[in-house]
């Protein structure tokens, strides 16, 4: 059935646009969403970013959409959002919601370390943690890093050398992070809340 709405002749980035009710109900039917996804009305694309079915054709074609709002509703929405893209919105994008776009499961993790260890932006620099192939010598420079959320982070890895998570254990801005590291020993783990004034615990039991 053709559906017939009046949209407004202009979108602008900075409007805030339900998704359209009857792209939704389609939102299963790759025919209704290519159309969506090749129209030159704004609130279409956005609308057909958020749909589970959208193709993947318009998946590659809406990563690249002109309105940021499609990229990011694509990247928060969609299952199959490009890597990159997550990547890009997360580096550049202005809006509060990049953020949180690495707890995405298609977040690029591998290589992360070469790409950014050394970049200007601590943003960047802390992605090198999540790259897997990160050696302990990088987190523990990142560890030492001028940005304190990007030590936050070194601190909480479990490839940091325990020498240095006992360290940082008495640095104000990361020290609740280092006694999070899973690699912090048990007598260490005591210490600590001894240290704290914690009542101790019976011997054998876990701290």
């Amino acid at each position: 059935m053709t559906k017939h709405i009046t949209l407004p002749r202009k979108v602008d980035a900075e409007d805030r646009l339900d998704t359209l009710r009857w792209v939704w109900d389609a939102r299963e039917d790759p025919e209704v969403l290519r159309r969506c996804a090749s129209s030159a009305h704004t609130w279409l694309r956005r609308s057909a970013a958020v749909c589970p079915g959208l193709p993947e054709d318009c998946v590659e074609r809406l990563a690249g959409d002109a309105d940021f709002a499609v990229r990011l509703l694509l990247a928060e929405r969609h299952p199959s959002a490009p890597p990159e893209l997550l990547l890009d919105l997360y580096l550049h994008g202005t809006h509060r919601a990049a953020g949180s776009l690495t707890s995405r499961p298609g977040f690029p993790a591998a290589g992360l370390a070469a790409r950014f260890a050394d970049a200007p932006d601590p943003r960047a620099r802390v992605l090198a943690l999540r790259d897997p192939g990160a050696t302990p010598e990088l987190v523990e420079r990142l560890s030492r890093d001028p940005a304190g959320w990007v030590r936050y982070a070194a601190a909480c890895d479990a490839r940091l050398r325990v020498a240095r998570i006992v360290e940082l254990l008495e640095d104000p801005e990361v020290g609740s992070a280092a006694a999070c590291n899973r690699a912090l020993p048990v007598s260490e783990m005591r210490a600590l809340l001894d240290r704290s004034g914690v009542p101790g615990l019976e011997d054998g039991s876990a701290p």
